[in-house]
């Protein structure tokens, strides 16, 4: 019973619950009612015999005492016939004689009437006596309506009470029960959890449901989110480790790769058959090829790990670009392309940004526009405005290429991706460059916008928000030494590599240098405490004692050796890497593979000023 009870929805048990309380409630106030007429009966009776005995005591008293019974019968024929209550009428004399009676006498017992036995007396002398006895029964049905009224009145009221308060409780309680249940049944989370059947059916057990499906969705995504973390520290550590072995694997790559390089631009210099020529020429840009693959490789790591980071300088786009399109004028010429630039810049525009990303970028573009355009033109466009002290540079790269199928465009973008898997065969590369280029975009703040169609060229643009600033003073110091004054400088070449040893030390004494060497940072500081030398080029990953600590050591000599410019030159190429270098007091960094233009205006600069330590914190 209990439990079917529990089954029913809100709104029935609230009208089963509101009925049973009626009918209590009923039941006790008719009662009520009864007992308080009841005793209202009883006090009313009593007076109403008081007074029926007066009446008749007045009016029979001389009959009485002249026991006149046929005038004493007429009397009470005529008296009760106007009292309809009265039942029963006894005259006695003073010897308790019956003189008359009318009507029937009640026994003692009834409970349907009510009587009274009366000495008829005058001024205390003692002529008869008179018993009376009046029916109840109306009393009674006067009663018994009274308490239907009330329990009629009990139970409307009570009833319009009822019908009041529910909609009271709908309002407030149950409709708001309801839109919460529907809620949380509505929840994605709940709709995908697999659920019971209800045999409950009430409101309240339908939401306590739904609150326990809550708890366990909760519970499992408190368990998910846990996993997540676990995962996501999982994922940092190997991502950590991926970088780790990225920079690992570079190091390793970049010192043969280095030697390779090296002496292909050695050869290349030699006087070698034609034959000798073309296999040099071959191995030394197969070289460079995976030299920038490898670039890719590891500008992508850095970009993907959020290491990269922006380094704001003064530069000219317009020079930027002009050196560019210069780079690869003769690969276009090779292939029969026309390469144009087409600047609203000026060479003495410059404005405050990373050139070495912006360069990078537009080097990616021009160098994708020229491998897949075979006939045509390609022109690179710059143009330019400036709002709120921003000046907004749009680079384009315009092709008349083999073009990019409008449903390809967003894929291309990702990494190790290409438009056709032929490609890779047929125009060489491993899709990293646009990849590159537009995340470099992102970090600068700018957008990568392509419009292309199939077998009718590209276009890819993209804009940056610069500053605009004035033009870098130009440096007296740089490349003041020529090589008449190069012929007497001194280097000492600390490298733990043979390899790398002798493809430097060439390069150096081909350009005039004398050329010392040391194994390790340890015989560097000890080769510079018995002799004096102009510049050091220093390998920072070497065994007994490392880059760093040999330049610590170095700086910390109290002689004026200490001061000696030490140029970093490692196959570490992350920007970590060149600010360790830098705070330890080493003057500059050159990365491997050396590139000898690069390394040879590095050295005119620190060989032609005054060396001059700064300690960087």
């Amino acid at each position: 019973m209990i439990s079917h009870f529990r089954k029913l929805p809100l709104w029935l048990k609230y009208a089963v619950i509101i009925s049973f309380i009626t009918l209590i409630l009923c039941l006790i106030s008719g009662e009520i009612v009864r007992v308080y007429e009841k005793n209202y009966l009883e006090e009313k009776v009593e007076r109403q015999l008081q007074q029926y005995f007066t009446v008749l005591t007045a009016a029979t008293i001389e009959d009485v005492l002249t026991e006149d019974i046929p005038h004493l019968e007429t009397i009470l024929e005529y008296v009760t016939s106007d009292i309809p209550d009265l039942s029963y009428v006894a005259i006695h004399n003073d010897q308790d004689k019956t003189l008359a009676t009318w009507g029937v006498k009640p026994l003692d017992s009834s409970t349907e009437s009510s009587q009274i036995y009366k000495t008829i007396s005058v001024e205390g002398e003692i002529f008869g006596s008179m018993s009376i006895a009046i029916s109840k029964n109306n009393f009674i049905n006067d009663i018994d309506h009274h308490v239907e009224q009330m329990r009629f009145f009990s139970a409307i009221s009570l009833l319009l009470l009822g019908v009041l308060s529910y909609f009271i409780c709908q309002y407030l309680l149950l409709s708001p029960l309801t839109k919460i249940n529907n809620k949380l049944l509505s929840l994605k989370c709940l709709q995908k959890t697999p659920k019971e059947p209800l045999t409950e059916q009430s409101e309240l057990d339908r939401l306590n449901a739904s609150v326990d499906t809550l708890e366990d969705v909760l519970k499992q995504q408190i368990e998910r989110e846990k996993q997540l973390q676990k995962a996501k520290l999982e994922a940092e550590a190997a991502n950590k480790s991926k970088v780790e072995f990225i920079a690992t694997m570079s190091h390793e790559i970049r010192t043969p790769l280095s030697v390779i390089l090296g002496a292909l631009e050695i050869l290349e210099e030699e006087p070698l058959t034609l034959y000798g020529q073309k296999f040099t020429v071959s191995a030394h840009n197969a070289a460079k090829i995976l030299l920038s693959q490898l670039n890719d490789i590891l500008d992508y790591s850095k970009l993907d790990s959020g290491k990269a980071i922006l380094n704001n300088t003064r530069f000219s786009p317009f020079q930027m670009a002009q050196s560019i399109v210069a780079i690869f004028t003769d690969q276009a010429q090779q292939k029969g392309i026309t390469l144009q630039l087409n600047s609203a810049l000026l060479a003495d525009d410059y404005v405050l940004g990373d050139e070495g990303k912006s360069s990078q970028i537009l080097t990616n573009l021009l160098g994708n526009a020229i491998k897949f355009t075979d006939s045509g033109s390609i022109s690179i466009n710059l143009k330019s405005s400036i709002y709120k002290e921003k000046q907004s540079v749009t680079f384009s790269v315009i092709d008349t290429g083999i073009g990019i199928d409008s449903n390809k465009v967003q894929s291309i973008l990702s990494p190790f991706v290409q438009s056709d898997a032929s490609f890779s065969r047929r125009y060489g590369g491993a899709g990293m460059g646009l990849a590159i280029s537009q995340a470099l975009i992102h970090l600068i703040g700018g957008e990568l916008k392509i419009t292309s169609e199939l077998h009718q060229g590209s276009t890819f643009s993209f804009t940056l928000q610069l500053e605009p600033t004035s033009a870098p003073l130009e440096t007296s110091d740089k490349h003041t030494l020529n090589n008449t004054k190069h012929q007497a400088a001194t280097i000492l070449l600390v490298e733990d590599s043979p390899s790398n040893q002798m493809i430097a030390k060439a390069i150096l004494a081909k350009n005039g240098f004398n050329v010392a060497t040391a194994n390790n940072g340890k015989e560097a500081v000890a080769a510079l405490e018995n002799t004096s030398y102009d510049l050091i080029l220093m390998d920072l990953q070497m065994p007994e004692m490392n880059g760093f600590e040999a330049c610590t050591c170095i700086r910390d000599l109290h002689n004026n050796k200490s001061d000696i410019p030490i140029i970093a030159m490692t196959a570490n190429v992350s920007q970590q890497d060149q600010v360790q270098c830098l705070s330890v007091g080493m003057d500059d960094f050159l990365t491997k593979p050396i590139n000898k233009i690069k390394m040879l205006e590095v050295l005119h600069h620190w060989l032609g000023r005054s060396h001059s330590h700064k300690a960087v914190s």
